[in-house]
């Protein structure tokens, strides 16, 4: 079976819609898809609505991929499974959707001390949701011929040296499972090779991660080398996790694709290992 259990929609700050995304991924010949929207939920209704109306071979797993906070490092941790409608997580969403918010409007104030104008609206022509990121931005940037590309718009503006970056404020890691757990789900640390951490940093947030009670790993991730996915493989086995898999499809690249990733390794428990 094919998994891919990290994927957005224009929900957030993915270029598919929700029923596109799905069609994608039953193309791509997928068996389990998990949308994982940041911060938000709003696109599985119309995903769930596409598979049950076209009658789509695909299991549909409700998702959300949660920003947080930890040792002033913006870490996401992944929830699998969720009840989409518990009050307690939705809380959690509608808060973190206002700190979004507040960013996005901080962030168009100091783009317009720079000669870029009108920046916050023309994020939100990029966004069909109601979550406006700096992805959005990096897109007006672009096209509006302040940058060449997304990763200068960031070097140039909005990464932490840049012109109009603004810190985030996101949740503590143990809010975030909370939260997940409460909506009956799994929570899964996502992409651990991609934060810039040290070996020693790593293992302390994974340590944490533990002691809070997550789930499982992402082991197998986009643009990976194997000595990559081995080594988080040992790292799910050292710390007695499951192991989960996904690409963090946003669009179709030449290096990304939905369910492209590598298999997990034979020695590690998958996080779908007792799903029904």
């Amino acid at each position: 079976m094919i998994f891919d259990l990290h994927s957005h929609t224009t929900a957030s700050d993915g270029l598919l819609t929700p029923t596109e995304l799905v069609r994608h991924a039953v193309n791509n010949q997928l068996d389990v898809l998990a949308i994982t929207d940041h911060d938000t939920v709003k696109g599985l209704p119309e995903a769930q609505a596409t598979i049950a109306q076209a009658n789509l071979p695909l299991k549909l797993i409700c998702g959300v991929e949660i920003s947080t906070s930890w040792r002033n490092n913006e870490i996401h941790i992944v929830g699998l499974n969720i009840d989409s409608q518990n009050e307690a997580l939705i809380q959690l969403l509608l808060t973190q959707e206002k700190n979004r918010l507040d960013r996005a409007l901080a962030i168009s104030d100091k783009l317009a001390r720079v000669s870029v104008q009108n920046a916050y609206r023309g994020a939100c022509d990029y966004a069909k949701g109601d979550i406006v990121s700096r992805a959005h931005f990096g897109r007006f940037l672009v096209d509006q011929g302040f940058a060449k590309d997304i990763k200068q718009a960031f070097k140039k503006y909005l990464g932490k040296s840049g012109y109009a970056y603004v810190a985030p404020k996101w949740c503590p890691i143990d809010e975030a499972i909370t939260a997940i757990h409460a909506a009956n789900g799994q929570a899964v640390l996502a992409h651990p090779s991609r934060y810039d951490l040290t070996a020693t940093k790593l293992k302390a947030l994974i340590t944490d991660f533990k002691a809070f009670e997550g789930d499982g790993i992402e082991v197998s991730q986009s643009r990976q080398t194997l000595e990559d996915l081995y080594y988080l493989a040992k790292l799910t086995n050292e710390f007695d996790l499951l192991a989960s898999q996904g690409s963090d499809f946003h669009g179709l690249t030449n290096y990304l694709d939905l369910g492209k990733t590598a298999s997990l390794p034979n020695n590690v428990r998958p996080i779908w290992y007792n799903w029904s």
